[in-house]
């Protein structure tokens, strides 16, 4: 089983959060394996709670430009598992809800796992009340 290091976490988490405000999505799914899994197990109706595939990844970015605009995020904490290739990230965004147009104020707990670089899974904890 390969491991993940601090710095190799830090950097991806980085790297998706600077290139999600930039709104470079072709960029921040290169972060991607193929096959990801990307879970939303605390999604309300009508929002997914799992996207298979990068394919699928795309779509949902797409559809969330409609819904909200994310102006910033803090800096991501990163934990790593122990002799894993998982990380543990807590980081907070902030920007707008598009159709009532009042902030949108979320933290997020996501738990990740890499394999040959990539991500293969990730789960995203975050609050629906903040929609």
């Amino acid at each position: 089983m390969s491991t993940i290091s601090s710095e190799q976490a830090e950097e991806i988490m980085q790297l998706f959060t600077d290139r999600f405000i930039r709104k470079d999505y072709e960029a921040m799914l290169d972060l991607f394996d193929e096959e990801v899994i990307f879970e939303f197990p605390y999604a309300p109706k009508p929002y997914p709670k799992q996207l298979e595939g990068k394919a699928a990844l795309k779509q949902h970015l797409d559809l969330l430009e409609n819904v909200l605009v994310i102006t910033s995020f803090t800096t991501p904490i990163v934990h790593v598992s122990a002799d894993s290739p998982v990380f543990f990230t807590q980081f907070e965004a902030s920007g707008t809800i598009l159709a009532e147009g009042k902030p949108y104020e979320q933290q997020y707990i996501s738990v990740v796992e890499v394999k040959d670089g990539k991500i293969v899974r990730y789960q995203d904890y975050w609050n629906p009340l903040a929609l």
